[in-house]
């Protein structure tokens, strides 16, 4: 239940997460600017490498790429979602949100 109402949240904050890069309010970082230059940098060399490898290991090589990828993503999205949350518990106990009987923390309900 609980994971379902994550699920449901996740899916709007994803159309917020990274979906526009023109936005206003879009962060970009000193690390991930140093990290897009450093790939952008490294990407030619990729390609050579790759290259020089047979068709089958080319492949093996660009599945692992992309399993890579998928993961890097997927923790993104983790922490993007993970920021909302301790945002909201931030303001909660600021004194900015209140609790009530149809909405309460996860670590106070009994989910077992």
């Amino acid at each position: 239940m609980l994971n379902d109402v994550w699920m449901k949240i996740a899916q709007f904050l994803g159309t917020l997460n990274g979906e526009n890069v023109k936005r206003e309010s879009y962060v970009l970082t000193p690390e991930f600017e140093a990290a897009l230059e450093a790939w952008k940098e490294t990407e030619q060399e990729w390609e050579v490498f790759l290259e020089t490898l047979p068709a089958e290991e080319q492949e093996k090589a660009e599945e692992m790429k992309e399993r890579l990828e998928d993961f890097a993503s997927a923790q993104e999205k983790r922490a993007y979602i993970q920021g909302y949350a301790d945002c909201v518990q931030a303001l909660y106990h600021m004194g900015l949100l209140k609790e009530n009987e149809g909405l309460k923390w996860a670590e106070k309900m009994d989910i077992h």
